[in-house]
């Protein structure tokens, strides 16, 4: 890139920084979870459509995805992914300290700066390609429902993705740079189990709270020996009302995580014959309610070293001595046995696996995704309290505006260098070599799309399977 076109660019991007630090604030202040993201979503669409580009709202039959699309003539397609899902249980203020907001959720991932920083990077591209004449196309995607992994793969799976040369996105990390690794591939089901309610004094079998601690238990001991490779996680959303009435209804949610989405899925495939077991001996009911199977993300280290190439210029995030005060005091009242460490350096990260799962993963196996993390403190945990006190303050936005300007450069140098995207795609097409993916998969699609509160409240029934 020569000097005229980044200083296009950077100015481009400098006019839309306030606007990215009040979308950042706002979609904080109103936290919304995985498919109910309604304000976040009207928002976002209506700031792409002010700046002229061409907004499908609900598109694929997802209400609250969008797909923005801006085109200057011939050249590459690229594609911008924007998320605004919060957790549920982890809303609260912006101090550094636990203080629950009295909201349903939080942005304890940091998805309000995703979803902000993505957003404007876009816009800033585009108002660049008009001043420096630079053909191609912008495809925003708004993407609902990543912490259950499952609004990507939908769009996928529906054609949102499809003409797209590559993909640029962010998050956040503990460290700051280009992310070129892999991250965990994840398989997420629920188990119902159901039983015959009565008193509890006089009616002990049929319960389904015995089927589903059976079902854990089961499959806590055989950890150890059949599947130790992989992260299994539960919680048990529905376990009965009192202990006087027989449970009817058990729900258990599992998630397997592996590096490999093949063993994920043979682990998977292991404990499912447990819950069917536990059913069985409890003279209960069982169903699998699969919500989705998502591979880890493909890393592709020809976009990774365009984009880390930019943030060295740009450097980490600016904090004020404010920021990092806060950020200090944030990571003691969190993990008070740690010293306090924050990355304060950019650099390409190849090493290793994250030990998440995003539902971008599934896209980057077909088409090739470039990442930009900006980094909180070690002792910052994420899906935790403090990452949304962060998320909503002066430090974690610092974070988002390192990220967009990284992604508003990065896009521009793309769409000027058609050989660098072949180049990606080749690196792809290698990297994937000659394994046969099985398509990608959700589940409860018609459900989440048209009463997605009775998943949070715990009464939805699907029929879908992993196999479907």
């Amino acid at each position: 890139m020569d000097d005229r076109t980044i200083a296009a660019t950077r100015e481009a991007w400098a006019g839309l920084r306030s606007d990215i630090e009040s979308m950042c604030a706002g979609i904080w202040e109103h936290p919304e979870l995985p498919m109910m993201e309604y304000q976040a979503e009207a928002g976002l669409s209506a700031w792409l459509a002010d700046h002229k580009f061409t907004v499908e709202r609900g598109v694929c039959g997802i209400p609250t995805a969008f797909r923005a699309v801006w085109s200057n003539g011939e050249g590459p397609t690229l594609g911008l992914l924007a998320e605004y899902d919060a957790l549920p249980g982890q809303g609260n203020l912006a101090e550094p300290r636990r203080a629950p907001d009295g909201h349903r959720a939080g942005h304890a991932c940091g998805h309000n700066l995703i979803g902000a920083a993505n957003v404007g990077a876009a816009i800033a591209v585009r108002h660049a390609m008009e001043t420096l004449g630079l053909g191609g196309t912008l495809v925003v995607l708004g993407t609902p429902a990543e912490e259950l992994l499952w609004g990507k793969i939908a769009m996928f799976q529906r054609g949102a993705f499809d003409g797209i040369d590559a993909l640029l996105t962010s998050h956040g990390d503990q460290q700051n740079g280009a992310i070129s690794r892999p991250c965990l591939s994840c398989v997420s089901s629920e188990f119902v189990f159901s039983g015959v309610s009565g008193h509890g004094g006089s009616r002990r079998s049929q319960n389904a709270l015995d089927a589903a601690e059976l079902m854990v238990q089961s499959m806590e001991r055989l950890r150890a020996h059949q599947f130790n490779d992989a992260v299994i996680g539960h919680v048990l959303r529905v376990a009965g009302l009192m202990p006087s009435i027989t449970c009817d209804e058990a729900r258990l949610w599992i998630t397997v995580r592996h590096e490999s989405f093949e063993r994920a899925e043979d682990v998977y495939n292991q404990i499912l014959p447990i819950a069917a077991d536990a059913a069985r001996y409890t003279n209960t009911g069982f169903s699998e309610q699969l919500i989705s199977a998502s591979r880890g993300y493909l890393p592709n280290h020809t976009l990774g070293r365009v984009l880390q190439s930019h943030l060295d210029v740009i450097g980490p995030p600016d904090w004020s001595d404010n920021d990092v005060a806060f950020m200090a005091e944030l990571s003691k009242a969190c993990s008070p046995q740690m010293d306090v460490v924050l990355d304060r350096k950019t650099r390409l990260h190849t090493e290793g696996c994250d030990p998440f799962g995003q539902d971008d993963g599934e896209a980057s196996w077909y088409i090739p995704l470039a990442r930009v993390n900006w980094a909180e403190p070690l002792g910052v945990l994420f899906h935790n309290w403090a990452t949304t006190a962060m998320s909503g303050h002066t430090s974690g936005i610092q974070g988002g505006l390192m990220a967009s300007q990284g992604l508003t450069l990065t896009a521009i140098d793309l769409l000027g260098s058609p050989a660098v995207i072949a180049g990606a795609k080749q690196e792809l097409a290698e990297r994937v070599g000659g394994r046969r993916l099985s398509p990608p998969r959700c589940g409860a699609f018609e459900l989440m799309t048209t009463a997605p509160e009775t998943f949070w409240d715990g009464t939805w029934l699907s029929g879908d399977r992993l196999a479907s």
